[in-house]
């Protein structure tokens, strides 16, 4: 039936269900009608048709339901349902995803089938003002990550004025991506806003002088360690050991003790370890999430231990924060009238987010039927035959072809592979010795983070090995054989940056061996590519703009692609 209507004619279909609303109807009397509009402007818009088990999904997701989904069965597809629906009241509706990128892809994406229809939708991202995100919160549905809608709420009840809030309207449904992830893993972890303490200059050499004395402690000796605890303790020799170098009679003396300094640089030293806790960029200690790999640009750790990696680290020491305001995401979601969540691992979690959040835990069948083979678990000895026994494993199926995907828990593990691959020899099929395996590393390194997207959106291509931590995956798509469109701006973009941008960076990153970025041509195709490049080249060349930003260059790319997708 709704297949039959015309663009406007269907459209027209969210007027004449928000006035059933204002009648005697519910969202449940619409539910079958409005899916099925929201499947046909899918199908029209993105060219993709809900699945019957994506309906289901829906479903279940308008009931308040957490809806346990594997990997590659869409679910993002799956929430434009019951957003549509509930965006009908024009209550707003907040779909939740774990990072910037996801939002604005989906926003931008999912988003083509609101509009169609005649729904308005935003998007919250870190860097944007106050004005763009009252008119993103406004809007029928908004696509923000659970950081962002937690910080906005704080800074709201913060607001000493009307015009500085953000958000006009009380919380009313939320869909939740990773709802496991954001729930459960860092459900009782508060979202803190802070403001600067008054510690003075000699507080902060203190920790400088504790972190040079806890160096040439020894573990077992001066102090003891209990990582499951994450708590470190001086011995009785660590303790005068400390005394004798800090020239002291007490480190817990009354006037101005040292005790509290020299455990804090114990603990700095012992338990938080570089590239697997923080790492430092720009001179600055960055906390990790263990969990995803991710680094955490703006957070610090508490009572004091930030400043104490700080001094160990030899970078400036900022003085402690005391807190403002904070909340935890179980207490912000449970704001909402109505809540809903996806994921593909809930089932270990049930019980948790029902007596937590109330919310029941249903798994929705695979489309079709699962074909892979899930083997048992490999113990070893020591990380080193572990290690070797993965590399063993990706160079047996480079060899055939087949693509990797090898998730790390650390970056210093996940280089630690890395460098062990670069070493490794072997023969190829047509008998030739071989030094190195070609692979891609992504780890929360700022080089490698800023790229996430691109490089596991081709770990699908033949022959493609990927080493990443946890952060990958996250929503992002990967095909097999590649994501022709992030293969299409990375071609253009090694054509055009050694050439229009010579000099900069991106311009010699560019030039690198990349094999994700291979790309077979035909002869005709090479010529007309070359053409073309010369003549961006004498064009820019006779505007006097050589060399050429990187950034346009890169905005340029992406309007091409976008061009090219919507006439091929």
């Amino acid at each position: 039936v709704m297949r039959a209507l015309s663009d406007q004619e269907l459209k027209g279909k969210t007027a004449e269900f928000r006035a059933r609303l204002k009648g005697k109807e519910t969202l449940d009397d619409l539910l079958v009608e409005a899916f099925a509009v929201v499947r046909e402007a899918a199908r029209r818009e993105i060219n993709m048709r809900h699945f019957d088990v994506q309906l289901v999904g829906g479903a279940l997701l308008h009931q308040g339901n957490i809806c346990e989904m594997a990997t590659g069965e869409g679910k993002t597809l799956t929430s434009t349902l019951p957003a549509y629906l509930n965006a009908l009241t024009g209550k707003g509706v907040h779909i939740v995803t774990v990072n910037d990128y996801l939002a604005r892809r989906d926003a931008e994406f999912m988003g083509r089938v609101h509009n169609s229809l005649g729904l308005t939708v935003g998007v919250i991202q870190t860097d944007m003002e106050a004005p763009e995100r009252r008119v993103a919160y406004a809007c029928d549905i908004t696509y923000v990550t659970n950081q962002e809608v937690g910080f906005d709420y704080l800074r709201d009840n913060m607001a000493t004025e009307e015009d500085q809030l953000v958000m006009t309207r009380q919380f009313n449904y939320a869909i939740v991506d990773e709802v496991d992830s954001v729930l459960v893993d860092e459900g009782r972890s508060p979202l803190l806003i802070t403001g600067p303490a008054t510690e003075g200059d000699s507080e902060m050499n203190r920790y400088v002088v504790a972190a040079q004395v806890a160096a040439q402690l020894k573990e077992g000796l001066d102090y003891t360690v209990d990582r499951k605890q994450k708590t470190a303790d001086l011995t009785e020799r660590g303790m005068m050991v400390s005394e004798q170098l800090l020239g002291v009679t007490d480190l817990w003396e009354t006037v101005e003790p040292w005790g509290r300094f020299m455990l804090l640089a114990v603990k700095a030293k012992a338990l938080y370890i570089r590239d697997v806790e923080y790492v430092v960029l720009d001179g600055k200690v960055t906390i990790v999430d263990v969990g995803t790999g991710r680094v955490q640009i703006n957070r610090r750790w508490n009572d004091n231990i930030h400043q104490a990696v700080e001094a160990k680290e030899g970078v400036e020491i900022k003085r402690e924060s005391v807190t403002v305001a904070s909340i935890s995401y179980q207490c912000l979601f449970k704001l909402f009238t109505k809540l809903s969540g996806m994921t593909g691992t809930a089932s270990t979690e049930a019980e948790e987010l029902y007596y937590t959040y109330g919310l029941n835990v249903i798994t929705v069948p695979t489309n079709r039927p699962n074909l892979r083979t899930d083997k048992p678990h490999a113990m070893f000895r020591t990380a080193l035959s572990r290690w070797n026994a993965v590399a063993d494993l990706v160079v047996s199926c480079h060899w055939e072809g087949r693509p990797v995907l090898v998730g790390t828990t650390s970056v210093e593990n996940s280089e630690y592979l890395s460098e062990i691959l670069r070493e490794y020899r072997w023969r190829a099929q047509d008998g030739t010795l071989v030094l190195g395996i070609p692979h891609k590393l992504l780890n929360a390194r700022p080089q490698f983070a800023a790229k996430e997207a691109e490089i596991v959106a081709q770990a699908g291509r033949e022959f493609s090995v990927t080493i990443a931590t946890n952060m990958a995956g996250r929503g992002t798509d990967i095909v097999l054989g590649g994501n022709p469109p992030g293969l299409a701006r990375l071609y253009m973009e090694r054509l055009l940056l050694p050439r229009l941008s010579k000099g900069t960076d991106e311009a010699f990153e560019a030039m690198a061996d990349n094999p994700m970025a291979m790309v077979t041509t035909r002869s005709d195709t090479d010529g007309a590519v070359n053409a073309a490049v010369s003549l961006a080249f004498l064009t820019a060349k006779a505007d006097q703009a050589i060399p050429v930003s990187p950034e346009s260059i890169s905005a340029l790319v992406a309007e091409a692609v976008e061009y090219a997708e919507q006439i091929l």
